[in-house]
């Protein structure tokens, strides 16, 4: 018996995943400026000099930030799974389509975002080669968050939320997914 792969519907795009960061950016800034007027004031805060609030609060939109470059790197890698087995499904008739329907005959879904899928974009459309380099040396950055931060990166960049949007949106577009 065939096993497929249901699509959740759940995957993101990258605008709500900024917005979603706009919104709580403003959030947290709003809700610092109450406790310095007064209008509240949490027990953690009490005794909080102004400059010790403000750096804790730069540090939670700096966490903020980190978080949403992973949310950002895997919705990514959701358009780039959901291609691959939408054009394996659909039988078309392209280069690219055709090795992915080869490789999902060897691997089905398991296949490896970096060699199989990046890999092989890289090679049929050359033109994106510069965004998929990219995006490929951001995974690094992904794994170790998301495999939770424990040793110390050899990124060879630094990545912020800046840099890894820019990346994934580049990506996207290059590649029209």
């Amino acid at each position: 018996m065939k096993r497929r792969i249901t699509f959740s519907g759940e995957h993101k795009n990258l605008e709500d995943i900024v917005n979603f960061y706009n919104l709580c950016k403003s959030a947290l800034l709003k809700y610092k400026e109450n406790i310095k007027k007064g209008l509240e004031i949490p027990e953690e805060f009490i005794g909080f000099t102004s400059e010790e609030l403000d750096q804790y609060f730069r540090n939670k939109i700096e966490e903020l930030e980190t978080l949403i470059c992973l949310d950002l790197l895997a919705a990514v890698e959701a358009k780039l799974r959901i291609d691959y087995l939408t054009r394996v499904k659909n039988r078309k008739k392209d280069n690219l389509s055709r090795i992915f329907r080869s490789i999902y005959k060897e691997r089905k879904a398991r296949v490896s975002l970096d060699e199989d899928i990046l890999e092989n974009w890289k090679e049929q459309h050359p033109q994106a080669k510069k965004y998929i380099s990219d995006y490929k040396s951001a995974l690094q950055f992904r794994h170790w968050l998301a495999h939770g931060r424990y040793w110390t990166p050899k990124l060879g960049r630094h990545y912020d939320l800046s840099t890894v949007y820019t990346i994934c949106k580049n990506l996207v577009k290059s590649l029209r997914i």
